[in-house]
Parts: structure tokens; C-alpha cells; sequence
């Protein structure tokens, strides 16, 4: 007897719903797959966001402690200890995990060309003073002096005739040229033929560190005179407007770097500058007053003025015809406080997590006058 053999049959509706099927199946293992990463993500960047938020709380505390420094050391020994300017980054505890570094920095700004003094804001017009000065450190920077100019355009509050103002409407998007004064390093970027690279980049000449390590005849203290940061500029400029606007144009030597020390005289020479850090080092990095500088040889030059460098520099000229542009006592503090948070090596995240808060103390008035936090 024949059996008849079964053949499975599909008709063209079910073959249909069979494709269905897997076109469902397949899409919704898909969407699966997307919704567990984008979970993950998710879940990445509340952890990052929950330990941006303890990294901040971190640098408060950094902040806290270069504010609380600042108000109960004596300035002298914030200098002679150089610790308590910048101190090392300390583990905060074993409790807080992955990794958590607290730290502090307390950065003297009156040591620094502040350039909110390029205009006589009473009277409303440039300083001519500092502008000369000005010119003389951007000189040292290679960068053009006609910037010095656009500078003082974009603080004075008369527009008149200024042709700086078609220049800034027609940017793409326009900018409104301030015509006040500046709070922030960081508005000097919106200034004309102001590159970012004039104020945050190195301007040291091509070779100098590899040319500079090969001159073994120069004393450690002239190597150490000019480093690598003296080359950046934001280090030695500054805008900041003190309470009550009480703007100070003289300059802290116990702060100033080689090349804003260059810029206070015509008759400023490298070997003046030397003679001052030698002098402030056996000091104990700290100058107690400017009179001390009078016995130092370098300083007794005649300038232009007909007076020694020392009365053009302190404004003891005979008959007080020269204002002077130096101080010994520090009254603006820049503290930049850092929290950190590193991961542990096997982590698939490797780069910390890091937030800093930062503020300008005004030391004489007890005030805080600037506070960002990033």
C-alpha cells in the first residue's frame, strides 16, 4: 500500500505573516540593543554629572582654604614660605572614591599689568603713562603695538568718531564694543586684531629653552630669571576692578615677572631686574618696603627724567614730579581652587574629572570681588 507522503504547504498570506514576524522580532531586538546603550550612556553621564557635582563641592572647599590663608598669614611669610601660595594637591580622604585631590592656588594679580589703568576713568581719557607701558611688554612679545591702541578703544566710554565701531557691527555676529571697564583676561579675545594665541600661547622666540639650557656660563639665578611661563602673556596681564573702583596702577615687586619689570622704565635693564631678585631671594622672597631698593647699584642710574631709576620707579623724584609705579604690599589675590577626581586604572573612564572655582580677594577691603566657577 502507498502512504501518502506530507508536504507542508505555505500559502502566499502566511509566508507574509512569517516575514512580519522576523521584520518584528528583528526591530525590536534593535531597539532593545539601542535602548540598553542608550542607557548606559545615560548611566555614564549621571555619574559623571554626580561626580562633577562632588568635584565641585571639592574645589569650594580648595577655595575655602586659600581664602582662609589669605586672611589670617601674614603676607610675609605667604612669600617666604612659597607653600602657602601653592601648595601641594592632597588626598582627601581614603573614604572618598575613585580618587579625590583637593588643592589651592593664591596668585598675587597687583604683580601683573592690570588694563582697566590704560584709561584715566575720571577724567575720561587715556593714560598715556600706562599705554607707553603697555606698548613696552607687548614689544617683548612681538605682538602689534597698534592692539594697545584697540585696547584703550574698546575701555574709553567716548564712541565719537570712532571707526572701531563699524568694525564690530559688521562682525558675524556683531559685538557691542564695551566702552567700560573690563572684569575678566578672557574679554580681551573680543578685542580688534586680538588673537587667542597673543594671550594664552607661548611668545618665546623659536629655540630659546634648547638655546638657553646650552649657555652653561649663566648663574642658576639667571637661568630661573626667565622661564617658560614668563613667555605667556595672560600671566602678566591682568583686568580686574578693585571696590569702589579705586583703581591702583602701581605694581607689586614681590609679584612681578621679568617682563612686566622691563615695562615700568626706558631705563629698566636686565641687570636692575637681576639685582631685584637676587635682592627680594635673600630677602626671603618678600620686600618689605620699596625704599630698600635705594642701596642697590642698578637702580641708581639717571634716566631721561634727569632722576635715578629708583625715584622714576617709586615716585620720589625731586619735587614729585614723577608718580612712581611700584609697591611692596600686595592688595588683589587671585585664588583658583581645583577638585579632582581620578578614576582608578581600570576604568574604562580615564581622564579626571575636574572643577575649579575661582575668585579675586580685594585683601585691603576684605572683599571678594570677582567668583566664577568651571
Amino acid at each position: 500500500m502507498k502512504v501518502p507522503r506530507y508536504r507542508p504547504r505555505f500559502s502566499r498570506r502566511g509566508s507574509l505573516v512569517l516575514m512580519l514576524c522576523m521584520a518584528v522580532g528583528i526591530t525590536a531586538n534593535v531597539m532593545a540593543l539601542k535602548f540598553a546603550r542608550d542607557s548606559q550612556a545615560q548611566m555614564r553621564a549621571t555619574l559623571v554629572g554626580a561626580e562633577g557635582f562632588r568635584a565641585r563641592q571639592i574645589a569650594l572647599g580648595g577655595f575655602q582654604a586659600g581664602l582662609a590663608a589669605l586672611k589670617t598669614i601674614p603676607e610675609e611669610f605667604l612669600y617666604s614660605t612659597g607653600i602657602a601660595l601653592e601648595p601641594p594637591d592632597i588626598l582627601v580622604s581614603d573614604d572618598c572614591k575613585p580618587r579625590c585631590f583637593i588643592t589651592y592656588r593664591i596668585i598675587p594679580e597687583d604683580g601683573k599689568l592690570n588694563l582697566n589703568n590704560l584709561i584715566l576713568w575720571q577724567e575720561d581719557k587715556p593714560n598715556d603713562q600706562y599705554r607707553i607701558i603697555l606698548e613696552r611688554l607687548f614689544r617683548q612679545y612681538d605682538i602689534p603695538l597698534d592692539t594697545v591702541i584697540n585696547i584703550t578703544d574698546w575701555l574709553d566710554e567716548n564712541t565719537t568718531g570712532m571707526a572701531e565701531n563699524h568694525y564690530y557691527e559688521s562682525l558675524k555676529p556683531p559685538v557691542k564694543i564695551k566702552n567700560y571697564y573690563m572684569f575678566s583676561l578672557s574679554e580681551l579675545g573680543m578685542v580688534k586684531d586680538i588673537k587667542y594665541e597673543y594671550i594664552y600661547h607661548s611668545r618665546a622666540p623659536e629655540n630659546w629653552a634648547a638655546q638657553r639650557a646650552e649657555l652653561a656660563f649663566l648663574t642658576e639665578e639667571e637661568k630661573t630669571m626667565i622661564q617658560e611661563p614668563d613667555w605667556i602673556l595672560s600671566n602678566n596681564l591682568t583686568a580686574y576692578v578693585p571696590y569702589g573702583e579705586q583703581l591702583n596702577d602701581k605694581v607689586n615687586i614681590n609679584a612681578a615677572r621679568y617682563h612686566v619689570l622691563m615695562s615700568l622704565s626706558e631705563s629698566m635693564s636686565e641687570r636692575a631686574v637681576k639685582a631685584l631678585f637676587k635682592y627680594r631671594k635673600d630677602k626671603g622672597n618678600y620686600i618689605k618696603n620699596i625704599d630698600e631698593l635705594r642701596s642697590l647699584p642698578e637702580f641708581q642710574i639717571e634716566t631721561p627724567l634727569g632722576v635715578t631709576l629708583f625715584e622714576e620707579l617709586a615716585g620720589s623724584g625731586p619735587g614729585g614730579q614723577v608718580s612712581g609705579m611700584i609697591k611692596s604690599e600686595g592688595e588683589i589675590y587671585r585664588i583658583v581652587g581645583v577638585g579632582s577626581i581620578v578614576p582608578e586604572a581600570d576604568n574604562d573612564r580615564k581622564s579626571p574629572v575636574l572643577r575649579r572655582v575661582t575668585g579675586l580677594y580685594d585683601k585691603v577691603n576684605s572683599r571678594l570681588i570677582y567668583y566664577s566657577e568651571d
